[in-house]
């Protein structure tokens, strides 16, 4: 009796902690997605595929946009990236809803001027029939990793 009480709670367990990292996984795929489209391909198709029609999408200058403004902005800027690091900090899931922290660093290319770009960033996504979909994105200036 205790041998099949352990063993299937064992299973349990294991099936919980592989669904919550396969789920971690999905979020942190969008995460990336998002970056790459935003930093890299400047992709509105791929953009209009992640951020939700809701979205709250702040800037560390203190700018929050909608999401037609994100992506018109995001797809316009003459601004390039290079050095791109993505560290991720955490992915929180609660059912539909998950919370990301992690780092972006880069240096951006501005009409020639290179500036280093330290970020942490926060996210809420939501996941909407089905798929993950950022709603909400602030993010901060930090320090350079030394």
């Amino acid at each position: 009796m205790k041998k099949s009480l352990f063993i299937g709670l064992s299973f349990l367990i294991s099936t919980l902690v592989l669904a919550q990292s396969s789920g971690d996984a999905q979020v942190w795929n969008r995460v990336e997605a998002l970056s790459k489209a935003i930093f890299e391909t400047k992709d509105s198709i791929a953009l209009l595929d992640l951020v939700s029609t809701k979205v709250s999408y702040g800037h560390s200058g203190g700018n929050i946009e909608d999401k037609p403004t994100m992506v018109q902005k995001a797809v316009a800027s003459k601004t390039t990236y290079k050095n791109n690091a993505l560290e991720r900090v955490s992915v929180d899931i609660d059912g539909n809803t998950a919370i990301v922290r992690h780092n972006f660093r880069a240096t951006s290319v501005e009409n020639g001027t290179e500036t280093p770009l330290n970020l942490a960033i926060l996210q809420v996504w939501k996941k909407e029939k089905g798929i993950w979909r950022i709603w909400a994105r602030q993010a901060v200036k930090i320090l350079p990793k030394s």
